[in-house]
């Protein structure tokens, strides 16, 4: 339980230290999302890097109704990679207007091999239930080990922030 909670605050710190100015360029480049559909986010992925990550969340959602989370982790070489990840890949943070976590998330210890196919990827979902009405932001990071031969690397892959509004 408390690894657990270690794993949380320590993720609500990256998240909260990493501010991304791609992210701030996409939200003035982005025009407004209708509130009937989802806000989709990417990370671009950098040269030679196996990975990119992205969320999706609905752009308004009504307080105390379960809502979905999507996040998806996506294998951007033609090569079949051998991965490990804890009970789930992601670990998901959602942030009130204040930059306050308001999620509690934990996962399991687990150690689960997969193969992500070349061009593959892994989707992941996420429910919740918040009580208040505001602003939020959403966002994911994927934690995983990568086996290439003999050789192991850990990877952390990071989505955008996606933002929602609760209303009554």
């Amino acid at each position: 339980m408390i690894k657990a909670i270690i794993i949380f605050l320590a993720l609500l710190v990256v998240v909260a230290c990493s501010q991304s100015s791609q992210s701030e360029e996409q939200n003035t480049l982005n025009p407004p999302v209708p509130a009937d559909q989802p806000v989709n986010a990417a990370v671009s992925a950098r040269p030679n890097e196996l990975f990119t990550g992205s969320i999706s969340v609905p752009s308004q959602l009504k307080s105390r109704e379960e809502f979905t989370v999507e996040a998806t982790l996506k294998n951007l070489s033609d090569t079949d990679i051998r991965v490990l990840h804890g009970g789930g890949v992601f670990y998901f943070a959602i942030k009130d207007s204040d930059g306050k976590g308001v999620n509690t998330f934990s996962m399991d210890d687990v150690g689960i091999f997969r193969t992500l196919q070349g061009n593959g990827a892994i989707t992941e979902q996420y429910v919740y239930k918040l009580e208040k009405p505001g602003f939020y932001e959403v966002s994911a990071i994927a934690r995983i080990k990568v086996y290439e031969g003999e050789a192991e690397k850990n990877i952390e892959v990071e989505t955008n922030k996606a933002k929602f509004e609760l209303v009554r």
